[in-house]
């Protein structure tokens, strides 16, 4: 029995010290996101699509600009964990005109990675 319970708690360390290192790379992912502010107003009208993940969330987006506005962010793909909440990030972008706002709290990692998909789209 004593074998079991060390096997077991063997196997549970292991697990812990796996999601650990996940966590981990994730925030250095986010971490190294290029923040350089895009400014909308000098973005061309049109539609484009933007893409951004980290090991455990991945975003796609489509951005419509017009007259140097966000006029419409759809969120194409969020495959992530309980980050769904962060999808009401795209209205205050729209809203303020700015890809730039505060990430959804409980969902922040998602809320970055939508940022940086948005970015991209802008960017490229």
């Amino acid at each position: 029995m004593k074998k079991v319970l060390i096997g077991i708690g063997t196997i549970l360390a292991l697990i812990f010290a796996m999601i650990i290192g996940i966590v981990l790379k994730e925030s250095d992912e986010v971490k190294a996101f290029d923040r350089a502010p895009v400014n909308v107003a000098e973005v061309k009208n049109g539609i484009y699509e933007g893409y951004s993940e980290t090991p455990l969330v991945k975003v796609q987006v489509r951005v419509t600009v017009s007259d140097g506005r966000l006029d419409n962010i759809e969120i194409l793909k969020h495959e992530c964990g309980k980050g769904l909440p962060a999808n009401v990030i795209v209205d205050e972008m729209v809203s303020r005109n700015d890809i730039d706002v505060d990430a959804v709290s409980g969902a922040t990692v998602s809320s970055e990675v939508i940022k940086d998909a948005v970015r991209n789209a802008l960017r490229d």
